[in-house]
């Protein structure tokens, strides 16, 4: 998993590389400052093979869960169109409940208002 942070408090996730995410994250807890998770990945067997890094996230968010709900103000997966956002949303938004802040999927013209309203919620 790679973490961009070139657009900050816009943090992009990707499953590119290198993997960079613990780094990235703990920088980004130590910064203290909000920012939301942003995403254009979906879960996907071929490209999520790598097990240790997912074993490796669930454990740091385990440890790390009350640290990171209090800077990022939550996590948007990027999808095609407002239809996909409908279907997914009702099975992604159960998930903010495991990582402590809320996730939303929308369609890329909705990013702008979706980054606004995770922001100005408390």
């Amino acid at each position: 998993m790679h973490i961009a942070t070139c657009q900050f408090p816009r943090v992009w996730v990707s499953s590119t590389l290198p993997s960079n995410w613990e780094s990235e994250l703990e920088a980004l807890l130590c910064q203290g400052e909000r920012f939301v998770l942003l995403t254009r990945d979906m879960p996907d067997k071929k490209r999520d093979a790598n097990e240790v890094d997912k074993k490796q996230f669930a454990l740091w968010l385990k440890r790390n869960r009350e640290r990171l709900a209090q800077v990022c103000a939550g996590s948007i997966v990027v999808v095609q169109s407002q239809v996909i956002a409908l279907s997914l949303s009702a099975v992604v938004g159960p998930l903010g409940k495991a990582f402590g802040f809320p996730i939303r999927v929308v369609s890329e013209e909705q990013i702008d208002a979706a980054v606004n309203k995770l922001f100005t919620q408390v």
